[in-house]
């Protein structure tokens, strides 16, 4: 304890160790070696000890929550130019950024703006710290307890129309997602905080925050109960870092270092856990790219370096997501539209919407570079083989309301699938402009966290306009047309005679289509004439949504009690990486003391991690107590299977992997919390009855139950290409497709001429009341490639039906426009292997190939109309929030019926008279 204040070269020494920490937990020996020297007061953010409540709510996502940095850091230059200029500038001539920027004194070639990475690459240790420093006003020792403040900084601003942070609290909202994450109690969670204002050049003032769990608040480190300060320039220590670790080139040729600092600022944050990539933040994918979606267009360029690389691609220059796309890719934009909608609100008035339509894959010119140009921008998180992308963003940010260039609430993709367009978008941004909304319409339109739209009357008539205005957009609705009509031959592919007769022969499922109502029960149940059996009681049909053993129930009595075990819903323990399997079960398990898990993967094909587990096997699907597997990057993610124990992921590799490149994934098994089932008495009797070497349930010696996410982690690295299996089919099944071929162009359904022409008028009559799906056919020339990505028909290739058919997929289910059974759109693969590999294993007749064909038709037409009419009964609620469409479940169900299809259609009884 040897001075009240912090001062000094001491004090310069301890800054610049915290601005170069490679770690929080280099940061937290710092501040210990500061408690040892010094009295270190710590005191809790904007004087408030309960301040968790406004930390903890600003923000639900890691990137737009430290976007609110460099945002800040914007602020500080506007109020660095204006009070430069206040003599001859009048702020209240300027209602927003984007108008300020324009005049004439903001010299932006006087701004810096710089997002720093440092800590570890993702082969290296995958540790991501965020430095933001600019040269803006920054802050004087007098106010530099605005940075620790909440509210207050806010007010300031709020009376600069042409200032950003008026809220007050985002930069605080990165606290929560800094450090340790996955642990209960996070001590490692810090943020470093430097400044010295233009007004007292050199004079620099610097503070550590900290949430404290234990304590349930965030606070600040003092000394002597004052910031510590010291004088000088600032940052060259950060460059000297940045030096130092480059060794490859020449570090003044290839790296615009920025010279030290007299006034600005240095916000760092520690191991930040974005959800994108860790991999170079400068680079075409993750981290930018999500960036770039939550600052949409920023007045300002911001420099965007990484220290933990050393080739020459270490640093980029973004102003966001327009200007990247207006920047040499237009080529990629089909067209734009911009439509004026009057909103019926006093507040909003009217509001420009800008539609922006990327161009179909098949439409691009280089199919192997343009595309993945195009996901730069686009790319979703539906685990796709072509989706290269690692960070969701058109998942999440389809359509984007922004203020001053900055995203301040969006929408997803499902917004605009849920308007009928789902075949557009996946390739369609939408972006609002907000920028002349005054105080009190920000407030009732957007959370202060920046990411959501209120539920306010205000925002309601927004959405409400918003729809009305993209239904009647003429750019969408054509390409979307244009893109539905895009499926297979060009000849009528529907059989109207085929269909109607299957409704004229089957009334009640006519009448279930068109009214909803189900087909009554008999009087006289099979059982009351049997007499040896009774029927299942309500419970039956509880613990069937819970069993995950087989009917028989086993042999004998003897597994009766494990069954009944199994019968009721629990929760997993863990979730162990196996390193090496064993089919016999003697696997070898990774060791988490050892660190992350390596994995290897060829860049051509993808690879299997497994895991122990005691979920049970229908845990991840089943309607009571279910968990979801969450994979991070989940572009990656392609399959998964949960049976007897053992879980196993199957990942694949991005479209533009490279031999050496890594990256990081995260696996995580979610668990409900058991109190919101109403099957237990007890929450505790979710879990296994015995703890497992894993640790007790209980998180806190019993009075609280653990339900956090079992989590895993590993390092993916590329290797070298190894041969594909061969999925190319045999001669005997290609010319069984080259058949079916011939007969889908031939009437089915001849054999039944005289019966249809008898009932002709009352199956138009059916068929007027049930109208039908719009219905296309796509075959084996249309998406088949051979092993090299070629396709086998050069002519007959499609590029979009290439993507997304191949021998395992029945039919593709497009969302319907009006939300009717007949404006879904349905493309059917008469190539299928279900179907080819039944007609040639059971070696079915010439005279009778027609016939099972048109039964497959009939099964995958009408089993998908009855799915998607039983969804679209159910309540609103579980529908309109979800993350899937009522046809993209409906797509996915038939799609997994295809194993069992063809024998449940085409019984055995009936194989001797159709099988040579």
């Amino acid at each position: 304890m040897t001075t009240p204040r912090l001062t000094g070269a001491t004090s310069r020494t301890y800054a610049e160790r915290l601005l170069t920490a490679n770690d929080p937990d280099a940061v937290a020996e710092i501040v210990s070696e500061l408690e040892d020297e010094f009295d270190v007061v710590w005191k809790p953010l904007g004087d408030d000890e309960n301040n968790y409540s406004d930390v903890y709510t600003q923000a639900a996502s890691p990137i737009p929550a430290f976007c609110e940095l460099p945002l800040n850091s914007e602020d500080s230059q506007m109020l660095r130019f204006y009070e430069q200029n206040a003599d001859d500038v009048d702020p209240e001539e300027y209602t927003s950024m984007k108008a300020a920027v324009e005049s004439d004194w903001v010299d932006l070639e006087d701004a810096e703006v710089e997002i720093i990475a440092d800590g570890y690459k993702p082969s290296e240790g995958n540790l991501l710290n965020l430095t933001v420093r600019d040269n803006g006003k920054g802050k004087g020792r007098d106010d530099f307890d605005d940075f620790v403040g909440l509210h207050a900084p806010g007010l300031k601003k709020q009376k600069y129309g042409f200032l950003q942070g008026q809220y007050g609290m985002g930069s605080t909202a990165v606290m929560q997602f800094c450090g340790n994450i996955e642990e209960e109690y996070n001590e490692r969670a810090f943020k470093f905080i430097a400044s010295a204002s233009v007004h007292d050049p050199e004079e620099w003032t610097w503070t550590v925050v900290h949430d404290k769990p234990h304590k349930g608040r965030v606070e600040y480190i003092t000394v002597g109960g004052e910031f510590p300060i010291f004088d000088g320039t600032f940052g060259e220590a950060l460059v000297e870092k940045h030096r130092e670790s480059y060794e490859s080139y020449d570090f003044d040729a290839h790296v615009d270092a920025f010279d030290p600092m007299e006034h600005g600022a240095f916000v760092k944050v520690y191991d930040y856990r974005t959800n994108a990539s860790r991999a170079l933040i400068s680079g075409d994918e993750g981290f930018r790219r999500k960036f770039e979606r939550c600052v949409v267009e920023s007045p300002f360029p911001i420099r965007l370096t990484d220290m933990r690389y050393d080739n020459k691609l270490t640093q980029s220059t973004t102003r966001g997501f327009l200007p990247a796309v207006r920047d040499g890719n237009e080529h990629l934009v089909k067209g734009e539209e911009h439509i004026t909608k009057e909103t019926e609100s006093e507040t909003l008035g009217e509001r420009d919407i800008h539609i922006l339509l990327f161009k179909s894959d098949s439409e691009l010119e280089n199919v192997d570079t343009t595309r993945r140009g195009k996901d730069r921008f686009v790319a979703g998180t539906t685990g796709h083989k072509n989706a290269t992308s690692r960070t969701g963003i058109q998942k999440d940010h389809a359509v984007m309301l922004t203020i001053n260039g900055q995203t301040h609430g969006s929408k997803g993709e499902y917004f605009l699938k849920r308007l009928g367009y789902s075949k557009v978008a996946e390739d369609t941004v939408v972006i609002v402009e907000f920028d002349d909304l005054a105080n009190l319409g920000m407030v009732n339109m957007f959370s202060a966290s920046r990411d959501t739209l209120k539920d306010t009357p205000q925002s309601n008539l927004f959405l409400a306009a918003l729809e009305d205005a993209l239904e009647d957009s003429d750019l969408l609705s054509d390409e979307e047309d244009r893109r539905r009509a895009k499926r297979g031959s060009e000849e009528t592919e529907v059989d109207t005679e085929t269909f109607s007769d299957f409704v004229q022969k089957n009334p009640e499922f006519a009448n279930y289509i068109t009214t909803g109502e189900h087909i009554n029960a008999p009087r006289i149940r099979p059982s009351d004439v049997a007499g040896d059996e009774e029927g299942p009681t309500p419970s039956d049909d509880a613990s069937a949504q819970t069993s995950t053993t087989g009917d028989d129930g086993g042999e004998g009595g003897e597994g009766d009690d494990d069954e009944d075990q199994f019968d009721t819903p629990q929760l997993p323990t863990y979730l162990r990486p196996i390193r090496e399997y064993d089919p016999a079960g003697d696997h070898e398990y990774w060791d988490e003391s050892e660190g992350i898990m390596p994995v290897e993967m060829p860049v051509n094909q993808g690879t299997v991690i497994r895991f122990a587990t005691d979920a049970q096997s229908n845990y991840l699907v089943r309607e009571v107590l279910s968990g979801s597997l969450n994979v991070s990057p989940s572009a990656r993610f392609e399959a998964v299977e949960l049976q007897d124990g053992l879980l196993t992921l199957t990942i694949s590799p991005a479209e533009s992997a490279e031999v050496g490149d890594d990256f990081g994934l995260t696996v995580e098994l979610t668990r409900p919390d058991p109190a919101d089932c109403n099957l237990f008495d007890d929450p505790a009797e979710a879990f296994p009855d015995e703890d497992t070497e894993e640790g007790p349930v209980a998180a806190d010696g019993g009075t609280e139950l653990d339900t956090s996410p079992l989590t895993s982690m590993f390092t993916v690295e590329y290797t070298e290409p190894e041969e594909a299996p061969d999925t190319t089919p045999s001669s005997t099944c290609g010319s069984a497709g080259q058949e079916g071929d011939e007969s889908g162009d031939e009437e089915p359904g001849n054999d039944t001429d005289g019966e249809a022409t008898e009932g002709e008028q009352d199956g138009e009559t059916r068929e007027q009341a049930l109208a039908m799906p719009e219905i296309h056919f796509v075959y084996e020339e249309d998406w088949r490639t051979d092993d090299e990505g070629e396709p086998l028909d050069d002519e007959a290739y499609d590029p979009e039906i290439g993507d997304a058919f191949d021998e395992h997929r029945l039919v593709q289910v497009d969302e319907s426009r009006d939300g009717t059974i007949s404006g879904l759109t349905l493309t059917i693969n008469m190539d299928a292997a279900p179907l080819r590999s039944f007609i040639v294993e059971k070696n079915v007749s010439d005279t009778w190939k027609e016939f099972v064909e048109n039964q497959y038709r009939l099964a995958v037409v009408f089993y998908t109309i009855c799915e998607y009419r039983g969804l679209v009964d159910e309540d609103s609620t579980s529908l309109g929030s979800g993350e899937l469409m009522p046809a993209e479940l409906v797509d996915r169900t038939i799609n997994a019926l295809g194993p069992a299809l063809m024998p449940t259609i085409i019984p055995e009884d009936q194989l001797d008279r159709i099988t040579e």
